[in-house]
């Protein structure tokens, strides 16, 4: 029957459901020691990008090499942003909870989560940007920051994403197992039409080329 054809249209979204949990276990599998996070989550978009959005390479093969090769070059940046996180986070719950104590503590904590936003969203470009671009960790750092600024209603736009990301699993918890590699999937269409914005021509034509051979294959 034409219905459980590889190519029909059911098999094919059962195939990206099944990757999709598959990817997002393998991220919350290299995740576990906490350090490996920033190569997790480069190895997460760069897989997203290439397996689940253009359908090329291996999914475990992918996401395994990537993994391996960004890990020296990432895990410096993440243990880097891991801690200016970690003090957004501390001083936003101290703040918090003096809240009561009168106005100041009324304007820093809207000053301390704006903070946090902006690191949520400096990190969201932050990992994918390694995993497209070979570039030094300080520039990376700097780059993803002024993309953060210079995209802006992109960046509004996957901060929304992640809001109802964070929604969706507060409502339904067992989709923790599916979301991670959707996630990544959602931002893979915003982030690379930033991205192809500062690829050289030779890089963009070289990238659609790729793309076009494995379509016809």
């Amino acid at each position: 029957m034409k219905l459980f054809n590889y190519d029909s249209g059911i098999m094919r979204s059962l195939s990206k459901f099944t990757d999709c949990i598959c990817l997002s276990l393998l991220f919350f599998v290299s995740c576990i020691p906490i350090v490996t996070i920033g190569a997790a989550l480069t190895a997460l978009y760069y897989t997203a990008h290439k397996v689940l959005r253009h359908d090329r390479g291996y999914l475990f093969r992918d996401y395994v090499s990537s993994f391996r090769d960004n890990f020296k070059q990432v895990t410096p940046v993440w243990v880097a942003a891991a801690v200016i996180g970690g003090v957004l986070g501390v001083d936003l719950y101290v703040v918090n909870y003096n809240i009561k104590a009168g106005g100041l503590f009324q304007a820093l904590s809207m000053l301390f989560l704006v903070g946090s936003a902006v690191w949520f969203a400096w990190v969201s470009y932050l990992f994918p940007y390694m995993a497209r671009f070979e570039n030094t960790r300080k520039q990376s750092m700097k780059n993803a920051i002024l993309m953060v600024i210079a995209h802006l209603p992109m960046t509004i736009l996957m901060l929304v994403v992640a809001v109802v990301i964070i929604l969706l699993l507060c409502i339904a918890p067992f989709l923790i197992f599916i979301l991670p590699a959707v996630h990544a999937w959602i931002q893979s269409y915003i982030l690379e039409r930033i991205f192809r914005k500062y690829m050289t021509e030779e890089d963009r034509e070289a990238e659609d080329a790729k793309y076009k051979e494995d379509t016809m294959q």
